[in-house]
């Protein structure tokens, strides 16, 4: 006899909010809400309002720079959006995707449990850093503003920014060695720190007594304060020029607009499942042992389901996110990479989407999880996103020049101490937004471009950095080798070395996401290798001071004179650098596209004449002889890319037999499905097999990686990429899988030793 297990309470409480479908029946009766719009909305009036929402959100992100001071602000490590009066998103901003997802979870619960007591009106503003509510870790707090025209209750305006410290057990909100919630920054569930258009001075005191920085703190809630105020009253005066109704109509439309985008986009893509593998380097500080996750996404008709069965359980440390990142990952890779025409009004996206998830995993933790720390876990979360949908949109011709493989995972220096002033200072190095992204089906990632789930992220001037904190950039430049190999190469990332300067004592907090440290920053896609890892490299008591002296500047760390060098781990919580110390940090490249050995031998030369690739590189992942010119050899590359595949013929078949179910011909024509393989009729069967050769690898509804070639191999094989065993004790490997026939290379990835082959796409 089966036990019927109990519903999962989504309350915030020990599982993450989650609002029910009816929701909306515990929203007050006192509080009225405008729901009435105008049923004959002409376009041209409909695309003036939607520019103007557009252009509202961008001014509220302009008014948060100019107002704080703060490096992160700065760095636009922020988002907005624009909500109806129920919280769906109408208009999203093009900064950091995830970063504002809780906001119309934050404003549903405020809805659902507050307004009553202590009631919404106008003139409050509502600020929260709740994770497991609305914020994705507590330093992103969101701040959010009831928009009320002719007293009813019209929309929202929210944005969450990046606060640099709000307390907890190590400076800057990212203590690596918390085992919980306890030793994390404050959490804050929802409340008013604004009434009638006043700040609450006894909620500000609350609030800023948490900081070891409160003067900067208190400068930054008034930016985002200030941001949703001038949000709120423009859509009042665009409502007071138009109408509420016609506003309003507008604001439907952008969101029907939006479903229906992303609903034909599902509609060209067959049915079926697509499942991505990431694993997560030590929970805490020193340990030497990874945790897996896995995201799986299922299509059917018009919508998609996802799950996080197979993601290893919560345990005490920092590797977990909650269902705001998790979600907001989905929605983010999708606003750019299957909405991107709809200016990020990713809103009408959610209509189409299924969560069915397990609480208590890492990939949807629960409450007493400390989760401030583990907060860079949601970007290699948005990576295995980007893998899954530009998977899905390689089966489709008219989305196929749409995908891009992931970029690189993000790793978060965060430097504290005090200058020679005596003057405390903490600073978060954010060099990653000058990571490579990844390579697309038609052409290479672009080289130090920034995340592609950040459009409008910068990285800041060394110069200001070097004005507000006690340091000095020896050099920033980009790093060859950085991006992962392919037929299109992913983009290159950065190095950048920092020495303290002017200060009297200075430490290192390390904070990364995935393994970036360790054996990857992103993987590639159909072939395309990973990117190699990055690094925290401190070369210690180096001659730098004595080159100074003679005015003598490295350009490259390599050339410093050392007493000991140290590569710091992915996460530890302050490692000392002081006068003539220097740390390199290696910012991470995109993931690759295709097989290597099929990329045009003129751009290998070109990109060793530039820096880009190395000859190393070149010779023996690309296949391409150099001349003494630095010109392509014809003759001699072709000779050793044919060296080069005889040797994937002596790779393996994994030994599984094809167990799919048969699936008759169908008499569609053949569909790609992969940038080497198609879905095809041969035989009366329907099958995949090769693009190039024809080869059968399986049934339709079969894994093509289980009849591929395969070779496992050591992680050193990326080029310029680390030895993983430096950091991890379980052996991680490189897989390559090949077509048996044609040995074209049709998939990379970076696994441990003990990891069954898993099939990355199943047909229905």
């Amino acid at each position: 006899m089966q036990t019927q297990q109990a519903p999962i309470n989504w309350n915030g409480k020990t599982h993450s909010y989650r609002p029910k479908p009816d929701w909306a029946s515990r929203i007050s009766p006192s509080l009225k809400l405008h729901t009435d719009y105008d049923e004959n909305l002409d376009p041209v009036t409909f695309e003036v309002i939607r520019q103007k929402l557009w252009t509202i959100n961008l001014a509220h992100g302009d008014t948060i720079t100019r107002i704080s001071g703060s490096p992160l602000l700065a760095s636009l490590d922020f988002n907005m959006s624009i909500l109806t009066e129920d919280a769906e998103v109408v208009v999203n901003a093009p900064y950091v995707q995830f970063l504002n997802a809780g906001a119309p979870l934050g404003i549903r619960y405020i809805l659902e449990t507050h307004s009553g007591k202590p009631g919404i009106a106008e003139g409050d503003i509502w600020c929260c850093n709740d994770p497991w509510i609305a914020a994705c870790h507590q330093m992103d707090v969101m701040f959010t503003a009831p928009i009320f025209v002719d007293g009813q209750l019209f929309g929202w305006v929210a944005n969450a920014g990046h606060q640099y410290d709000l307390g907890g057990i190590v400076p800057g909100g990212w203590p690596q060695n918390a085992e919980d919630v306890y030793a994390d920054p404050v959490v804050l569930t929802p409340f008013k720190m604004v009434e009638n258009d006043e700040i609450r001075p006894e909620m500000e005191a609350l609030y800023l007594r948490q900081s070891r920085m409160p003067d900067l703190v208190a400068l930054d809630l008034r930016a985002q304060i200030a941001g949703v105020v001038l949000a709120r009253d423009q859509i009042i005066g665009l409502c007071k020029r138009y109408g509420a109704k016609t506003v309003k109509a507008a604001m439907r439309h952008m969101l029907d607009q939006a479903q229906e985008s992303f609903r034909q986009t599902l509609l060209k893509v067959p049915d079926g499942t697509w499942t991505e593998i990431r694993y997560l380097d030590e929970a805490l500080p020193g340990q030497r042992t990874t945790q897996r996750t896995q995201l799986t996404v299922t299509k059917k008709g018009d919508r998609i389901t996802i799950n996080n069965v197979g993601t290893d359980a919560q345990t005490p440390g920092t590797n977990g996110i909650p269902f705001t990142s998790f979600s907001g990952s989905i929605t983010g890779i999708i606003s750019i990479s299957m909405l991107y025409s709809q200016l990020f009004a990713y809103g009408g996206c959610e209509r189409q989407i299924d969560y069915d998830l397990t609480p208590g995993l890492l990939m949807c933790c629960d409450y007493p999880t400390a989760v401030s720390g583990g907060i860079l876990q949601a970007i290699p979360m948005m990576n295995a996103v980007q893998s899954i949908l530009s998977r899905m949109m390689a089966c489709s011709d008219d989305l196929r020049s749409d995908l891009v493989a992931p970029c690189g995972d993000f790793m978060l220096p965060v430097l504290i101490g005090f200058d020679d002033r005596g003057k405390y200072f903490g600073q978060a190095i954010l060099d990653s937004f000058g990571c490579g992204s990844g390579a697309r089906s038609f052409g290479d990632g672009v080289d130090s471009s920034g995340p592609t789930f950040s459009p409008l992220s910068m990285v800041l001037n060394v110069e200001q950095i070097e004005q507000w904190f006690p340091l000095l950039f020896l050099y920033r430049k980009e790093d060859a080798d950085g991006g992962g190999p392919g037929e299109w190469r992913g983009g290159n990332g950065m190095r950048s070395a920092i020495t303290p300067y002017r200060a009297a004592s200075m430490t290192v907090v390390t904070n990364s996401g995935g393994q970036c440290i360790s054996a990857q920053n992103c993987g590639g896609l159909f072939g395309g290798l990973p990117a190699p890892a990055s690094h925290y490299l401190v070369y210690y008591a180096t001659d730098l001071l004595e080159r100074a002296e003679a005015r003598s500047v490295p350009a490259s760390i390599y050339e410093l004179k050392s007493d000991s060098v140290v590569s710091l781990r992915a996460k530890s919580n302050g490692a000392p650098l002081d006068a003539g110390d220097v740390m390199e940090i290696r910012t991470g490249g995109g993931g690759g596209y295709g097989d290597p050995l099929e990329r045009d031998p003129a751009r290998v030369a070109r990109d060793v004449s530039l820096g880009y690739t190395s000859l190393a590189a070149a010779t023996e992942i690309y296949g391409v002889s150099l001349r003494d010119d630095g010109s392509a050899d014809a003759a001699g590359t072709a000779s050793l890319r044919a060296e080069l595949r005889s040797q994937r013929a002596a790779w393996k078949v994994s030994g599984i037999n094809d167990a799919s179910p048969h699936t008759p011909a169908t008499g569609e024509p053949p569909r790609r499905v992969h940038a080497y393989i198609a879905a095809v009729d041969q035989d009366g069967e329907r099958v995949l097999a090769c693009d190039r050769c024809g080869h059968r690898y399986c049934g339709y509804a079969g894994d093509y990686k289980a009849a591929a070639l395969m070779e496992e191999t050591k992680a050193t094989a990326i080029p310029s990429n680390v030895d993983p065993a430096h950091f991890c004790d379980e052996p991680i490997v490189l897989r390559r899988f090949a077509c048996p026939s044609c040995l074209v290379q049709v998939g990379a990835d970076i696994v441990k030793a003990d990891e069954p082959i898993k099939a990355e796409m199943i047909f229905a």
